[in-house]
C-alpha cells in the first residue's frame, strides 16, 4: 500500500529508478490480489465484544507491539552485516562487472534468486485464477 510507494519513491530520491520501478509493480500487483481476496471473502457478522475481551485485546496488542519496538531496535543497533556488505562492495566491479553494486547484486549476483520470486509471483496469480475460475465453474452448475 502507501508504505510500499513511500520506499518505491525514496528509490527515486536516491537514484535507484530500476528498484523504484520493480517496487511499483510489484507493489500494485500485491495489492490488486490483495483486494481481490477481500472481494470474495464472505460478510462479517458484528459479533458482541465484552469489556474483557476489549481488554485482553488491548493487552496482547501493546505487548506485541512492545516486543516488536524492542527487535527493531535491536536488529538497528547490530552490526552482523557488515562483512556482507563489504564483500558486494568489493567484489561488484571484478566479477559483475558494473559500478552500480544494486544491479550487480541483482542481476549477477541474486539473478536465480530473483528469476524464482518472479516465478513464485506468477504460480501465485495462476493459482488465485484457477480457484476463481473453479469458484464460478461451480456457481454455473
Amino acid at each position: 500500500g502507501i508504505t510500499g510507494y513511500g520506499v518505491a519513491i525514496l528509490f527515486v530520491l536516491y537514484r535507484a529508478p530500476d528498484l523504484a520501478l520493480t517496487q511499483l509493480v510489484i507493489e500494485t500487483i500485491t495489492m490488486a490480489l490483495f483486494l481481490l481476496c477481500f472481494y470474495h471473502f464472505p460478510k462479517l457478522r458484528k459479533r458482541e465484544e465484552t469489556k474483557k475481551t476489549i481488554f485482553t485485546n488491548l493487552i496482547v496488542s501493546i505487548g506485541f507491539g512492545l516486543l516488536m519496538t524492542a527487535i527493531g531496535i535491536s536488529a538497528l543497533s547490530s552490526n552482523w552485516f557488515d562483512k556482507i556488505s563489504e564483500y558486494f562492495v568489493e567484489t561488484s566491479l571484478p566479477i559483475g562487472g558494473g559500478r552500480n553494486i544494486v544491479n550487480v547484486i541483482l542481476v549477477d549476483m541474486r539473478g536465480f534468486d530473483t528469476l524464482f520470486e518472479i516465478a513464485v509471483l506468477g504460480l501465485a496469480g495462476l493459482t488465485v485464477f484457477g480457484l476463481i475460475k473453479l469458484r464460478n465453474n461451480k456457481g454455473a452448475k
